[in-house]
């Protein structure tokens, strides 16, 4: 397992979820249509070496439709396929993958995997053209099945982003072979590639850094009050504005497509005061909820944050 499974991990877990279950009671959602993952990362003593990271999931390997949390992973595939030179760095691209993670464009990711996959989308095709044209957008997959993580396996990253229903080859490549050929990820996974990479250890420092850059978020009032800023209605809504703090969520409603509809997740990394919590120095958190009450609330989320920060201050 990437990340060891204590006592004191499993309490945390536990003592979050059992929140979870009173914030989500209101809505009647049911947890079931959930998962939980946590990775944290124990304080080094002086002279010490810091510990592997420590970690809870609950129901962390049920894949979700995961909406914009996807951008995470065309964020890393695309860096890495800068510093390998696979694609020529200009000014567009550096404007794309900003407002892909910042502002949450669909536009923008849709641009992105155009230059990761070689290809365009929408009109529809001759079976032969088609063909070639769906194994070239399996790109993001080939690159994190290359990996070898467990946590990557059954997960598909392949589709474009919409912010309505499909049209042409996008809508048959998202029902591929009569399947549902849609983006999925678990929590499981989007923790981890998280925790690596705002910890420096996903691939090359070098990439780790980029990535965490642009993934990194403001917790001021001013950034707050921003349209699309993923802070008010998340996790960090209800957190300290000075925290170090990293995220990307997701959000969708009603999106013509049954297979895709009513979701909302966030993922967060943030790093922990020593006057607030002694016994860890940072923490990854992920959250996925399915389902209609959960897609339209935007209270459940900053609850679950703020209830985690308050759990983490008494170890």
């Amino acid at each position: 397992m990437y990340y060891k499974k204590t006592e004191t991990s499993s309490q945390i877990g536990q003592r979050l979820l059992s929140s979870i279950r009173q914030i989500f009671a209101p809505l009647a959602h049911d947890v079931a249509d959930s998962s939980i993952t946590l990775h944290l990362f124990p304080r080094a003593t002086a002279g010490e070496r810091a510990t592997a990271a420590e970690g809870f999931s609950w129901q962390g390997q049920r894949q979700f439709y995961p909406a914009s949390v996807v951008k995470i992973a065309y964020l890393a595939a695309v860096l890495a396929a800068l510093h390998e030179g696979k694609i020529t760095p200009h000014d567009e691209l550096e404007r794309a993958i900003t407002d892909m993670i910042l502002w949450s464009s669909n536009n923008a990711t849709n641009y992105v995997i155009d230059l990761l996959s070689g290809t365009t989308g929408d009109t529809l095709l001759p079976e032969a053209e088609m063909k070639q044209w769906c194994e070239r957008r399996q790109v993001v997959n080939r690159f994190f099945n290359s990996l070898g993580w467990p946590q990557a396996q059954g997960i598909n990253v392949c589709q474009k982003l919409m912010d309505d229903d499909r049209y042409g080859r996008e809508r048959l490549f998202a029902t591929l072979n009569g399947k549902n050929n849609h983006n999925c990820l678990s929590s499981d996974f989007v923790a981890r590639l998280l925790s690596e990479i705002c910890t420096g250890t996903f691939q090359d420092t070098s990439i780790s850094k980029d990535a965490a850059k642009y993934l990194k978020r403001s917790l001021a009032p001013d950034f707050r009050a921003l349209p699309h800023a993923q802070v008010n209605g998340f996790l960090g809504e209800h957190l300290p504005e000075n925290l170090e703090y990293y995220s990307k969520a997701g959000w969708n409603g009603w999106t013509g497509d049954v297979l895709s509809s009513y979701n909302r997740h966030d993922s967060a990394h943030f790093v922990l005061p020593p006057a607030h919590c002694k016994a860890y120095s940072a923490i990854t958190v992920v959250i996925f909820s399915h389902g209609k009450a959960v897609s339209e609330d935007i209270t459940f989320l900053p609850q679950i944050g703020q209830a985690l920060f308050n759990i983490l201050a008494q170890y």
